[in-house]
């Protein structure tokens, strides 16, 4: 093991005699008066000894090449050889000092370990020919080589000593050497080989043991003189070249003189590792944590009394200044010897903190463990749990980015994914690709929570994943924390009824996914998908129009008030001046979402044992994967005429229909925001018109009504505009008043 000296300017010349000397006694006699600075003055150095404590050495690597070439002399480009390296060293040392009694000669008890992994895979692909007559063939070759040196041991540190000239102090320390062992592996193999061919796999291994050298160093340093019997400290450094990769060093040591027999000497965070709740790993100082996760927080209590020690460890969070559930620990440490104690931190909420009526991030957060007799604190950055965007068909692009925008404004740290819904699905099978989304998120997170937040029928998705395919966390909450459901049509939308049995020949939408959004299709899918299984459901409904479609009753265009606040307790209904595919887009909206997924420590964070079956839940697993929720239903109300008109580029279209005797007129169709709609009498008089580019063209479902006495007659329903290619354009017609209050269609 290489040392490294780390010797200041100041002490190369004069200061090495004293150094010396330092080392082997207890106190350094006065300096005489130098010709070069009569101001000095010789003054008595009290003594030094009595330093006591921990001091921690690691040596790191991790290393990796990785190569695709063509294979050298060859025409055919997919002949090629491929070089994977890598290699993980870590050596780590602890040397625990015992001067207790001051007498300056310090026992010490070090502890060593190695882990030397390097790993070589050559791949080459060749083309030959076995025979003439047979086409050419292409040959692999697989060559790995791994060597791996592992070992620890236990023992008394090969030097150490520790110096103090006035505010300064210098710190040298050797560990053992101790044996490992060291094993060889190699493999060969072939594939698609010629019959006839000599070659042949091939595998050995080998094991041997090893001496691993000492390693150590030595650091200076000033003494605080507002803390003079204190020396704490940190020190990393890295060898190599802008070409080879070295090896990375860092000292850390706690040493106080003459202190209480226990001490705390280090604090360290650990967190399973996404998807193995079993597989914990230390949560490295530029890592984080994510807001719901799990972690372990462990501080090291080190004893050097000659008896066994028993203390109580307080572990308090101090920007909440609060004490961490469960967070009192007591312990019994052995006589110059140390003890890991342990709580498990539910870190729910640690990523905000409140600010007046708002949520507002709080990443730094610092952790203190504490017995009578010493303290130590350490921080832990935790970040806001990744939300996942769950898309509704027809959402804009732009809306969506804006909310993306408005997370990352929050925290540059808050990880947000799109979960897309595709057009040619209903929610039954959107709801595996949203799984797929969200195990990502948590794989290149490690969170293990996630919230989302899901728009139009998106929502509908997200509802079929927490019902029927979110896991449950090993720590017994639920995946998904919260799900927010923006303008969703929990009841359905009396916009797509009577889509159901039009004939449509381009197969640009699936409109077994827009008629599963009808009330009648939702009656039947809430008696199916009506579980939170823990999630915290919250709704917002806008109200950006006062009808529906061919209902009086106020929604965003698509889905009315009611039917976005369906039984759910947490709801918030606000007024904006926006399309439908732009609600999303809109801040303040937002900042509500943000107040229901952003909950600092002391909010509530246990999952929601509730559901929306009003009667009793109801999950069939058998049923739920046979239901169609789109299917025709001959309660659903049928429109009065109805039909699919097809727009081509340049080139009006209309829809002839006759009519009776009516008071009101409702057309209702689906058609891009560069399309006028024109509703014409059988005297070619405008009756009602919705033109392109108004605020109601943007809408997912446009609407023309009209209120009067109307004879029965030929109407006309013509359309013209900008249109990139041919579109289909369905069209229901509804006749008569129209039921203002919508009840809750289920239960």
């Amino acid at each position: 093991m290489n040392i490294r000296p780390s010797i200041s300017k100041a002490f190369h010349t004069a200061m090495t005699a004293v150094l010396v000397i330092a080392a082997l006694t207890t106190s350094l006699p006065a300096q005489r008066p130098s010709k070069s600075n009569p101001r000095r003055v010789a003054e008595k150095v009290p003594p030094k000894a009595g330093w006591s404590g921990i001091i921690t050495f690691r040596k790191t690597l991790q290393d990796s090449l990785h190569t695709d070439e063509k294979l050298f002399g060859r025409v055919d480009d997919s002949e090629r050889i491929k070089h994977d390296q890598t290699r993980n060293y870590l050596y780590q040392g602890q040397l625990l000092v015992n001067d207790l009694a001051g007498t300056g000669r310090a026992t010490t008890k070090a502890t060593v370990s190695l882990r030397d992994s390097e790993s070589r895979k050559v791949t080459q692909n060749e083309s030959t020919n076995c025979h003439a007559f047979e086409p050419s063939r292409m040959i692999k070759s697989e060559n790995i080589d791994k060597k791996l040196t592992e070992g620890n041991a236990t023992g008394e540190a090969a030097s150490y000593s520790i110096s103090t000239v006035g505010d300064t102090f210098r710190l040298s320390f050797s560990l053992p050497e101790f044996e490992a062992k060291y094993t060889h592996t190699e493999s060969t193999t072939y594939s698609n080989l010629c019959a006839n061919s000599t070659r042949k796999p091939s595998n050995s291994s080998n094991s041997s043991m090893t001496r691993v050298p000492q390693g150590g160093s030595s650091v200076e340093g000033k003494i605080d003189p507002k803390t003079p019997d204190i020396l704490e400290g940190s020190k990393t450094w890295t060898e190599g070249t802008a070409k080879i990769k070295g090896f990375t060093y860092t000292i850390t040591w706690r040493l106080r003189r003459k202190p209480q027999p226990l001490m705390i000497t280090d604090i360290r965070f650990f967190q399973p590792i996404y998807p193995s709740p079993s597989d914990w790993q230390e949560i490295p100082d530029k890592l984080f944590a994510v807001d719901g996760n799990q972690v372990k927080v462990i501080a090291t209590v080190v004893n050097l009394a000659s008896t066994d020690k028993t203390a109580t460890v307080n572990f308090r969070e101090l920007k909440e200044d609060t004490d961490l559930p469960d967070g009192s620990v007591t312990a019994t440490i052995p006589a110059n010897g140390q003890k890991d104690v342990e709580i498990i931190w539910d870190t729910s909420g640690y990523a905000w903190q409140r600010s007046g009526d708002s949520p507002v991030p709080e990443a730094a957060r610092l952790v203190e463990a504490r017995i009578p007799d010493d303290s130590m604190q350490k921080g832990l950055t935790i970040v806001p749990k990744p939300v996942i965007l769950v898309w509704g068909f027809w959402q804009a692009g732009d809306a969506m980015r804006k909310f993306h925008s408005y997370l990352n404004a929050v925290s540059d740290r808050w990880a947000s994914s799109d979960g897309m819904t595709d057009v040619r699905k209903v929610s039954t099978d959107n709801a595996n690709d949203l799984d797929s989304t969200i195990r990502k998120m948590q794989r290149r997170m490690n969170a293990w929570h996630v919230d989302l937040v899901s728009v139009q029928n998106g929502g509908l998705t997200a509802r079929v994943y927490v019902n029927s395919i979110m896991p449950t966390v090993f720590d017994g909450r639920p995946t998904a924390t919260h799900l927010v459901m923006v303008g969703v049509p929990n009841l359905g939308t009396p916009c797509a009824a009577g889509i159901m049995g039009l004939s449509f020949k381009l197969n640009t939408l699936n409109w077994n996914a827009v008629a599963e959004l009808s009330e009648e299709s939702m009656k039947r899918f809430n008696l199916l998908v009506n579980n939170t299984n823990g999630t915290r459901f919250a709704a917002l409904a806008v109200r950006t129009r006062n009808s529906v479609c061919m209902e009086d009753t106020p929604g965003d265009g698509f889905a009315t008030i009611p039917s976005a606040i369906w039984r759910t307790k947490v709801n918030a209904v606000m007024r904006a001046q926006v399309p439908t595919r732009q609600i999303m887009g809109e801040v303040a909206h937002f900042r509500q979402i943000l107040k229901w997924i952003a909950i600092p420590p002391n909010g509530d964070h246990s999952p929601d044992p509730s559901t929306l079956n009003a009667v009793t839940p109801f999950r069939s697993e058998a049923y739920f994967k046979m239901a169609s929720f789109s299917g025709s239903n001959s309660d659903e109300r049928k429109p009065d005429h109805s039909g699919v008109v097809l727009l081509k580029p340049n080139a009006p279209a209309a829809m002839n229909m006759r009519l009776p005797a009516t008071s009101r007129i409702s057309v209702v169709f689906m058609a891009p925001p560069g399309v006028t709609a024109t509703l014409v009498n059988e005297r070619g008089e405008t009756i009602g018109v919705d033109p392109a580019g108004s605020e109601t063209s943007a809408d997912v479902f446009r609407t023309i009504t009209v209120k009067g006495n109307y004879p029965a007659g030929q109407w006309s329903l013509r359309f013209e505009g900008s249109v990139g290619g041919d579109i289909e354009i369905p069209v229901t017609v509804w006749l008569g008043e129209q039921a203002g209050d919508k009840r809750d269609l289920v239960g």
